[in-house]
Protein backbone atom coordinates (compact mmCIF):
# COMPACT_ATOMS: atom_id res chain seq x y z
CA UNK A 1 0.00 0.00 0.00
CA UNK A 2 2.84 2.36 0.90
CA UNK A 3 4.54 1.53 -2.41
CA UNK A 4 1.37 2.49 -4.29
CA UNK A 5 1.10 5.79 -2.44
CA UNK A 6 4.70 6.65 -3.20
CA UNK A 7 4.18 5.76 -6.85
CA UNK A 8 1.13 8.02 -7.08
CA UNK A 9 3.03 10.85 -5.38
CA UNK A 10 5.94 10.44 -7.81
CA UNK A 11 3.68 10.35 -10.85
CA UNK A 12 1.81 13.46 -9.63
CA UNK A 13 5.07 15.37 -9.19
CA UNK A 14 6.25 14.37 -12.67
CA UNK A 15 2.88 15.27 -14.14
CA UNK A 16 3.03 18.70 -12.50
CA UNK A 17 6.57 19.27 -13.79
CA UNK A 18 5.49 18.21 -17.27
CA UNK A 19 2.58 20.63 -17.21
CA UNK A 20 4.89 23.41 -15.98
CA UNK A 21 7.35 22.64 -18.77
CA UNK A 22 4.59 22.75 -21.41
CA UNK A 23 3.32 26.05 -19.96
CA UNK A 24 6.81 27.60 -20.12
CA UNK A 25 7.24 26.45 -23.70
CA UNK A 26 3.95 28.02 -24.69
CA UNK A 27 4.84 31.24 -22.88
CA UNK A 28 8.19 31.51 -24.63
CA UNK A 29 6.52 30.71 -27.92
CA UNK A 30 3.96 33.44 -27.40
CA UNK A 31 6.66 35.91 -26.44
CA UNK A 32 8.66 35.02 -29.52
CA UNK A 33 5.55 35.40 -31.61
CA UNK A 34 4.80 38.84 -30.14
CA UNK A 35 8.40 39.98 -30.66
CA UNK A 36 8.40 38.78 -34.23
CA UNK A 37 5.45 40.96 -35.26
CA UNK A 38 6.76 43.56 -37.70
CA UNK A 39 5.75 47.20 -37.18
CA UNK A 40 3.32 48.42 -39.81
CA UNK A 41 4.76 50.59 -42.58
CA UNK A 42 4.37 54.38 -42.65
CA UNK A 43 1.50 54.37 -45.13
CA UNK A 44 -0.47 51.80 -43.11
CA UNK A 45 0.13 53.87 -39.97
CA UNK A 46 -1.30 56.99 -41.63
CA UNK A 47 -4.40 55.11 -42.80
CA UNK A 48 -4.88 53.49 -39.39
CA UNK A 49 -4.63 56.79 -37.47
CA UNK A 50 -6.81 58.50 -40.12
CA UNK A 51 -4.45 61.51 -40.23
CA UNK A 52 -1.60 62.67 -42.45
CA UNK A 53 0.85 64.73 -40.37
CA UNK A 54 2.47 67.15 -42.82
CA UNK A 55 5.38 69.39 -41.79
CA UNK A 56 5.23 72.74 -43.59
CA UNK A 57 7.12 76.03 -43.77
CA UNK A 58 5.39 79.38 -43.64
CA UNK A 59 5.48 81.41 -46.87
CA UNK A 60 3.60 82.65 -49.92
CA UNK A 61 4.32 79.50 -51.94
CA UNK A 62 3.90 76.96 -49.14
CA UNK A 63 1.51 77.67 -46.26
CA UNK A 64 -0.17 80.71 -44.65
CA UNK A 65 -3.44 81.74 -43.02
CA UNK A 66 -5.78 84.22 -44.72
CA UNK A 67 -8.94 85.25 -42.82
CA UNK A 68 -8.66 82.13 -40.64
CA UNK A 69 -8.40 79.94 -43.77
CA UNK A 70 -5.24 77.83 -44.43
CA UNK A 71 -3.82 78.50 -47.89
CA UNK A 72 -0.71 78.00 -50.01
CA UNK A 73 0.23 75.99 -53.09
CA UNK A 74 1.91 73.20 -51.09
CA UNK A 75 -0.90 73.21 -48.52
CA UNK A 76 -3.61 72.82 -51.17
CA UNK A 77 -1.61 70.09 -52.89
CA UNK A 78 -1.07 68.24 -49.61
CA UNK A 79 -4.77 68.55 -48.79
CA UNK A 80 -5.50 66.89 -52.13
CA UNK A 81 -3.12 64.06 -51.18
CA UNK A 82 -4.89 63.58 -47.83
CA UNK A 83 -8.28 63.50 -49.57
CA UNK A 84 -6.98 60.88 -51.99
CA UNK A 85 -5.78 58.75 -49.07
CA UNK A 86 -9.13 59.23 -47.35
CA UNK A 87 -7.59 60.77 -44.22
CA UNK A 88 -7.57 64.14 -42.44
CA UNK A 89 -4.69 66.61 -42.87
CA UNK A 90 -2.82 67.89 -39.80
CA UNK A 91 -0.30 70.69 -40.44
CA UNK A 92 2.81 71.05 -38.28
CA UNK A 93 4.55 74.38 -38.98
CA UNK A 94 8.35 74.45 -38.66
CA UNK A 95 10.35 77.66 -38.22
CA UNK A 96 13.01 76.61 -40.73
CA UNK A 97 14.28 73.65 -42.75
CA UNK A 98 16.50 72.36 -39.92
CA UNK A 99 13.54 72.22 -37.54
CA UNK A 100 11.41 70.55 -40.22
CA UNK A 101 14.02 67.82 -40.66
CA UNK A 102 14.28 67.29 -36.88
CA UNK A 103 10.50 66.93 -36.66
CA UNK A 104 10.59 64.36 -39.45
CA UNK A 105 13.49 62.41 -37.93
CA UNK A 106 11.72 62.21 -34.57
CA UNK A 107 8.56 61.07 -36.42
CA UNK A 108 6.49 64.04 -35.32
CA UNK A 109 5.45 64.26 -38.98
CA UNK A 110 5.09 61.87 -41.90
CA UNK A 111 6.60 64.09 -44.58
CA UNK A 112 7.88 67.60 -45.25
CA UNK A 113 5.40 69.11 -47.71
CA UNK A 114 7.68 71.86 -48.99
CA UNK A 115 10.48 71.85 -51.58
CA UNK A 116 13.70 70.70 -49.85
CA UNK A 117 17.11 71.11 -51.48
CA UNK A 118 19.07 67.96 -52.48
CA UNK A 119 21.98 69.03 -50.24
CA UNK A 120 19.94 67.91 -47.21
CA UNK A 121 19.03 64.43 -48.51
CA UNK A 122 21.96 62.09 -47.83
CA UNK A 123 23.22 63.14 -44.39
CA UNK A 124 19.68 63.31 -42.99
CA UNK A 125 18.49 60.05 -44.58
CA UNK A 126 15.78 61.81 -46.54
CA UNK A 127 13.96 60.25 -49.48
CA UNK A 128 12.86 62.59 -52.26
CA UNK A 129 9.43 62.27 -53.81
CA UNK A 130 8.35 63.32 -57.29
CA UNK A 131 6.50 66.33 -55.82
CA UNK A 132 8.63 69.42 -56.26
CA UNK A 133 10.01 71.90 -58.70
CA UNK A 134 12.78 72.32 -61.25
CA UNK A 135 13.98 75.86 -60.77
CA UNK A 136 16.85 78.25 -61.30
CA UNK A 137 18.12 80.89 -58.91
CA UNK A 138 17.52 84.53 -59.76
CA UNK A 139 18.78 87.82 -58.35
CA UNK A 140 16.13 89.95 -56.63
CA UNK A 141 16.96 93.62 -57.20
CA UNK A 142 15.28 97.02 -57.42
CA UNK A 143 13.37 97.61 -60.63
CA UNK A 144 14.72 100.33 -62.92
CA UNK A 145 17.41 101.41 -65.34
CA UNK A 146 20.18 100.55 -62.86
CA UNK A 147 19.16 96.88 -62.66
CA UNK A 148 22.11 94.51 -63.15
CA UNK A 149 22.18 92.42 -66.34
CA UNK A 150 25.25 90.26 -65.76
CA UNK A 151 26.76 88.53 -62.71
CA UNK A 152 30.04 90.41 -63.22
CA UNK A 153 28.17 93.59 -62.29
CA UNK A 154 27.78 92.23 -58.73
CA UNK A 155 31.30 93.53 -57.95
CA UNK A 156 31.20 95.75 -54.88
CA UNK A 157 27.58 94.84 -54.07
CA UNK A 158 26.18 93.27 -50.88
CA UNK A 159 23.69 90.41 -51.21
CA UNK A 160 21.54 89.20 -48.31
CA UNK A 161 20.59 85.54 -48.31
CA UNK A 162 19.25 82.86 -45.95
CA UNK A 163 21.97 80.93 -44.13
CA UNK A 164 22.25 77.15 -44.62
CA UNK A 165 20.47 77.41 -47.97
CA UNK A 166 21.25 76.50 -51.57
CA UNK A 167 21.15 80.25 -52.28
CA UNK A 168 24.01 80.91 -49.85
CA UNK A 169 26.01 78.00 -51.30
CA UNK A 170 25.46 79.20 -54.87
CA UNK A 171 26.57 82.72 -53.97
CA UNK A 172 29.74 81.41 -52.33
CA UNK A 173 30.54 79.36 -55.45
CA UNK A 174 29.78 82.31 -57.72
CA UNK A 175 31.91 84.67 -55.64
CA UNK A 176 34.84 82.23 -55.87
CA UNK A 177 34.39 82.07 -59.65
CA UNK A 178 34.43 85.89 -59.88
CA UNK A 179 37.39 86.34 -57.54
CA UNK A 180 35.51 87.33 -54.37
CA UNK A 181 34.24 90.62 -55.77
CA UNK A 182 31.02 90.98 -53.76
CA UNK A 183 29.86 90.62 -50.15
CA UNK A 184 27.49 87.91 -48.90
CA UNK A 185 25.46 88.61 -45.77
CA UNK A 186 23.83 85.47 -44.41
CA UNK A 187 20.71 86.11 -42.34
CA UNK A 188 18.94 83.70 -39.99
CA UNK A 189 17.00 81.05 -41.88
CA UNK A 190 13.97 82.02 -39.79
CA UNK A 191 13.82 85.16 -41.95
CA UNK A 192 11.55 84.04 -44.78
CA UNK A 193 12.28 84.35 -48.47
CA UNK A 194 9.18 86.53 -48.82
CA UNK A 195 10.50 88.86 -46.11
CA UNK A 196 13.82 89.29 -47.95
CA UNK A 197 12.05 90.06 -51.23
CA UNK A 198 9.87 92.59 -49.44
CA UNK A 199 12.98 94.24 -47.97
CA UNK A 200 14.31 94.75 -51.50
CA UNK A 201 10.95 96.22 -52.55
CA UNK A 202 11.03 98.66 -49.61
CA UNK A 203 14.66 99.65 -50.16
CA UNK A 204 15.89 98.15 -46.88
CA UNK A 205 18.39 95.95 -48.73
CA UNK A 206 19.57 96.07 -52.33
CA UNK A 207 19.81 92.41 -53.32
CA UNK A 208 18.78 88.89 -52.39
CA UNK A 209 18.40 85.58 -54.25
CA UNK A 210 15.38 83.34 -54.73
CA UNK A 211 14.10 80.63 -57.07
CA UNK A 212 12.35 81.59 -60.30
CA UNK A 213 9.26 79.72 -59.03
CA UNK A 214 8.99 81.90 -55.92
CA UNK A 215 9.69 84.92 -58.13
CA UNK A 216 6.70 84.00 -60.30
CA UNK A 217 4.47 83.85 -57.23
CA UNK A 218 5.74 87.26 -56.10
CA UNK A 219 5.91 89.22 -59.35
CA UNK A 220 2.18 89.96 -59.60
CA UNK A 221 1.91 90.91 -55.95
CA UNK A 222 5.04 92.93 -55.07
CA UNK A 223 5.99 95.99 -57.10
CA UNK A 224 9.39 97.58 -57.56
CA UNK A 225 11.50 94.43 -57.87
CA UNK A 226 13.27 92.79 -60.79
CA UNK A 227 13.86 89.02 -61.13
CA UNK A 228 15.31 88.72 -64.63
CA UNK A 229 19.00 87.92 -63.86
CA UNK A 230 19.54 84.13 -63.62
CA UNK A 231 22.58 83.12 -61.55
CA UNK A 232 22.45 79.28 -61.57
CA UNK A 233 21.71 76.17 -63.58
CA UNK A 234 18.35 74.39 -63.02
CA UNK A 235 18.10 72.41 -59.79
CA UNK A 236 15.36 70.18 -58.42
CA UNK A 237 13.91 70.39 -54.91
CA UNK A 238 11.22 68.05 -53.58
CA UNK A 239 8.87 67.06 -50.82
CA UNK A 240 10.68 64.51 -48.67
CA UNK A 241 10.13 61.79 -46.10
CA UNK A 242 12.50 59.34 -44.41
CA UNK A 243 14.31 56.69 -46.46
CA UNK A 244 12.58 54.03 -44.35
CA UNK A 245 9.16 55.25 -45.56
CA UNK A 246 9.38 53.79 -49.07
CA UNK A 247 5.69 52.67 -49.22
CA UNK A 248 4.70 56.29 -48.55
CA UNK A 249 7.09 57.55 -51.24
CA UNK A 250 5.58 55.14 -53.77
CA UNK A 251 2.02 56.14 -52.91
CA UNK A 252 2.83 59.89 -53.09
CA UNK A 253 4.50 59.45 -56.46
CA UNK A 254 1.50 57.51 -57.78
CA UNK A 255 -0.89 60.23 -56.55
CA UNK A 256 1.25 63.06 -57.94
CA UNK A 257 1.42 61.47 -61.39
CA UNK A 258 -2.40 61.44 -61.45
CA UNK A 259 -2.60 65.03 -60.12
CA UNK A 260 -0.36 66.24 -62.95
CA UNK A 261 -2.34 64.28 -65.56
CA UNK A 262 -5.64 65.75 -64.29
CA UNK A 263 -4.26 69.31 -64.35
CA UNK A 264 -4.66 69.72 -60.58
CA UNK A 265 -1.10 70.97 -60.05
CA UNK A 266 -1.33 73.53 -62.86
CA UNK A 267 -4.70 74.81 -61.63
CA UNK A 268 -3.33 75.35 -58.13
CA UNK A 269 -0.17 77.02 -59.43
CA UNK A 270 -2.24 79.39 -61.58
CA UNK A 271 -4.41 80.17 -58.55
CA UNK A 272 -1.47 81.53 -56.59
CA UNK A 273 0.34 83.28 -59.44
CA UNK A 274 -2.78 85.19 -60.47
CA UNK A 275 -3.88 86.36 -57.00
CA UNK A 276 -1.94 85.28 -53.95
CA UNK A 277 -3.85 86.14 -50.75
CA UNK A 278 -0.61 85.95 -48.76
CA UNK A 279 0.15 89.47 -49.92
CA UNK A 280 -3.39 90.74 -49.39
CA UNK A 281 -3.14 89.52 -45.80
CA UNK A 282 0.04 91.54 -45.28
CA UNK A 283 -1.53 94.80 -46.47
CA UNK A 284 -1.71 97.21 -43.55
CA UNK A 285 -5.17 98.76 -43.44
CA UNK A 286 -5.18 102.32 -42.05
CA UNK A 287 -8.53 103.53 -40.64
CA UNK A 288 -10.08 106.57 -42.33
CA UNK A 289 -8.62 109.81 -40.96
CA UNK A 290 -5.82 108.04 -39.08
CA UNK A 291 -2.07 107.89 -39.66
CA UNK A 292 -1.81 104.22 -38.72
CA UNK A 293 -3.76 101.39 -37.11
CA UNK A 294 -1.78 102.13 -33.92
CA UNK A 295 -2.41 105.85 -33.38
CA UNK A 296 -3.77 105.34 -29.87
CA UNK A 297 -0.70 103.36 -28.85
CA UNK A 298 1.60 106.12 -30.13
CA UNK A 299 -0.51 108.79 -28.42
CA UNK A 300 -0.25 106.94 -25.10
CA UNK A 301 3.47 106.21 -25.11
CA UNK A 302 4.74 109.45 -26.71
CA UNK A 303 3.68 111.28 -23.52
CA UNK A 304 6.44 109.44 -21.64
CA UNK A 305 8.99 111.00 -24.00
CA UNK A 306 7.44 114.44 -24.18
CA UNK A 307 7.23 113.93 -27.95
CA UNK A 308 4.46 114.74 -30.35
CA UNK A 309 2.91 111.30 -30.97
CA UNK A 310 3.20 111.81 -34.73
CA UNK A 311 6.99 111.68 -34.38
CA UNK A 312 6.74 108.23 -32.81
CA UNK A 313 4.36 107.22 -35.61
CA UNK A 314 6.84 108.54 -38.21
CA UNK A 315 9.59 106.46 -36.63
CA UNK A 316 7.39 103.32 -36.63
CA UNK A 317 6.55 103.92 -40.31
CA UNK A 318 10.24 104.05 -41.24
CA UNK A 319 11.01 101.01 -39.10
CA UNK A 320 8.26 98.62 -40.21
CA UNK A 321 5.71 100.44 -42.40
CA UNK A 322 3.31 99.64 -39.52
CA UNK A 323 3.75 95.88 -40.02
CA UNK A 324 3.71 94.49 -36.47
CA UNK A 325 4.96 91.09 -37.73
CA UNK A 326 7.90 92.49 -39.68
CA UNK A 327 11.33 90.82 -39.23
CA UNK A 328 14.42 92.46 -40.72
CA UNK A 329 17.51 90.70 -42.14
CA UNK A 330 19.32 91.45 -38.86
CA UNK A 331 16.58 89.91 -36.71
CA UNK A 332 15.00 93.21 -35.59
CA UNK A 333 11.31 92.53 -35.08
CA UNK A 334 7.91 94.08 -34.68
CA UNK A 335 6.40 97.52 -35.06
CA UNK A 336 9.45 99.42 -33.81
CA UNK A 337 11.98 96.85 -35.10
CA UNK A 338 13.58 95.93 -31.80
CA UNK A 339 16.56 93.62 -31.65
CA UNK A 340 15.74 90.56 -29.47
CA UNK A 341 18.45 91.47 -26.91
CA UNK A 342 17.12 95.02 -26.61
CA UNK A 343 13.57 93.73 -26.23
CA UNK A 344 14.62 91.32 -23.46
CA UNK A 345 16.46 94.14 -21.72
CA UNK A 346 13.16 95.94 -21.37
CA UNK A 347 11.11 92.92 -20.37
CA UNK A 348 9.87 91.65 -23.74
CA UNK A 349 10.60 88.05 -24.70
CA UNK A 350 9.43 85.46 -27.21
CA UNK A 351 6.43 86.24 -29.38
CA UNK A 352 5.56 89.27 -27.23
CA UNK A 353 7.94 91.21 -29.45
CA UNK A 354 5.25 91.07 -32.16
CA UNK A 355 2.59 92.56 -29.89
CA UNK A 356 2.27 96.24 -31.00
CA UNK A 357 1.68 97.55 -27.46
CA UNK A 358 4.51 95.56 -25.87
CA UNK A 359 6.88 96.38 -28.73
CA UNK A 360 6.14 100.11 -28.54
CA UNK A 361 6.44 100.07 -24.74
CA UNK A 362 9.94 98.53 -24.91
CA UNK A 363 10.97 100.87 -27.74
CA UNK A 364 9.90 103.93 -25.72
CA UNK A 365 11.85 102.69 -22.68
CA UNK A 366 14.90 102.45 -24.97
CA UNK A 367 14.23 105.94 -26.38
CA UNK A 368 14.01 107.28 -22.81
CA UNK A 369 17.40 105.76 -22.07
CA UNK A 370 18.85 107.37 -25.20
CA UNK A 371 17.31 110.68 -24.12
CA UNK A 372 19.30 110.42 -20.88
CA UNK A 373 22.53 109.62 -22.75
CA UNK A 374 22.19 112.79 -24.83
CA UNK A 375 20.63 114.98 -22.12
CA UNK A 376 23.49 117.52 -22.40
CA UNK A 377 22.15 118.60 -25.80
CA UNK A 378 19.94 121.45 -24.64
CA UNK A 379 18.08 122.04 -27.90
CA UNK A 380 15.29 119.45 -27.87
CA UNK A 381 14.90 119.34 -31.68
CA UNK A 382 18.63 118.72 -32.09
CA UNK A 383 18.61 116.06 -29.37
CA UNK A 384 15.87 114.16 -31.22
CA UNK A 385 18.18 113.82 -34.24
CA UNK A 386 20.88 112.28 -32.04
CA UNK A 387 18.36 109.94 -30.41
CA UNK A 388 17.03 108.77 -33.78
CA UNK A 389 20.55 108.14 -35.09
CA UNK A 390 21.46 106.21 -31.93
CA UNK A 391 18.25 104.14 -32.15
CA UNK A 392 19.22 103.13 -35.69
CA UNK A 393 22.95 102.45 -35.33
CA UNK A 394 23.63 102.35 -31.57
CA UNK A 395 24.63 105.16 -29.18
CA UNK A 396 28.32 104.23 -29.20
CA UNK A 397 28.87 105.32 -32.81
CA UNK A 398 27.01 108.60 -32.25
CA UNK A 399 29.12 109.34 -29.15
CA UNK A 400 32.26 108.62 -31.21
CA UNK A 401 31.10 111.08 -33.87
CA UNK A 402 30.45 113.71 -31.18
CA UNK A 403 33.98 113.20 -29.85
CA UNK A 404 35.42 113.56 -33.36
CA UNK A 405 33.40 116.74 -33.97
CA UNK A 406 34.73 118.25 -30.74
CA UNK A 407 38.32 117.23 -31.55
CA UNK A 408 38.20 118.81 -35.01
CA UNK A 409 36.62 122.06 -33.86
CA UNK A 410 33.01 121.41 -34.79
CA UNK A 411 29.86 121.67 -32.67
CA UNK A 412 29.35 118.34 -30.89
CA UNK A 413 25.74 119.28 -30.08
CA UNK A 414 24.69 120.12 -33.64
CA UNK A 415 23.69 117.44 -36.10
CA UNK A 416 23.72 118.73 -39.70
CA UNK A 417 27.19 119.67 -40.95
CA UNK A 418 28.79 118.66 -37.66
CA UNK A 419 28.19 115.32 -35.88
CA UNK A 420 26.38 113.94 -38.95
CA UNK A 421 29.51 114.59 -41.03
CA UNK A 422 31.81 112.75 -38.63
CA UNK A 423 29.41 109.84 -38.25
CA UNK A 424 29.66 109.40 -42.02
CA UNK A 425 33.48 109.67 -41.83
CA UNK A 426 33.60 106.77 -39.36
CA UNK A 427 33.73 104.42 -42.34
CA UNK A 428 37.32 105.61 -42.97
CA UNK A 429 40.25 104.10 -40.97
CA UNK A 430 41.83 107.45 -40.06
CA UNK A 431 38.64 108.37 -38.21
CA UNK A 432 37.35 105.13 -36.70
CA UNK A 433 40.90 104.34 -35.50
CA UNK A 434 41.24 107.76 -33.89
CA UNK A 435 41.94 107.49 -30.12
CA UNK A 436 38.71 109.33 -29.27
CA UNK A 437 36.67 106.56 -30.91
CA UNK A 438 35.81 103.43 -28.96
CA UNK A 439 33.35 101.62 -31.22
CA UNK A 440 35.23 101.08 -34.47
CA UNK A 441 33.95 101.09 -38.03
CA UNK A 442 30.43 101.93 -39.12
CA UNK A 443 28.82 102.60 -42.49
CA UNK A 444 26.34 105.30 -41.46
CA UNK A 445 24.82 106.05 -44.86
CA UNK A 446 21.51 104.41 -43.96
CA UNK A 447 21.51 105.97 -40.48
CA UNK A 448 21.89 109.47 -41.87
CA UNK A 449 19.10 108.81 -44.37
CA UNK A 450 16.98 107.33 -41.57
CA UNK A 451 17.13 110.53 -39.50
CA UNK A 452 16.13 112.58 -42.55
CA UNK A 453 13.32 110.20 -43.52
CA UNK A 454 11.79 110.06 -40.03
CA UNK A 455 11.79 113.84 -39.71
CA UNK A 456 10.39 114.27 -43.24
CA UNK A 457 7.57 111.81 -42.50
CA UNK A 458 6.89 113.61 -39.19
CA UNK A 459 6.66 116.92 -41.07
CA UNK A 460 4.19 115.40 -43.55
CA UNK A 461 2.05 114.08 -40.66
CA UNK A 462 2.05 117.49 -39.01
CA UNK A 463 0.88 119.15 -42.24
CA UNK A 464 -2.10 116.76 -42.37
CA UNK A 465 -3.69 118.39 -39.30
Amino acid sequence: MLIVKNLIRTLSRHFFLALLFIFLLLSVGCQRKIRSVKPSDSLSTIIKRDTLNAIMLYGSSTYFIYKDQPMGYDYDLCHNLADTLGVKLNVIVAKNIQEAIRLLQTRKGDLIAAPIDPTFYHKNQLAATDVGEQSTQVLVQPLGKNALNDVTELAGKTIYVQSNSRYAQRLRDLNNELGNTFTIREVADSVSMDALIEMVAKGKIQYTVTSNKIAELNQNNITGVDFHLVISFPQRSSWVTLVSNQPLVDRINEWYKQAVALGTTQDLYSKYTSENKFFADKTIRVPRGAISPYDRIFQHYAKQLGWNWRLLAAQAYNESHFDANCVSWSGASGLMQLMPNTARRFGIDGNAIFNPTSNTDAAVQYLKMLNMIFHNIQNKEERIKFILAAYHTGPGHVLDAMALAKKFGKNAHLWVGNVETFLKLKSEPQYYNDPVCHNGYVNATQTIRYVKDVLAKFDSYMRRK
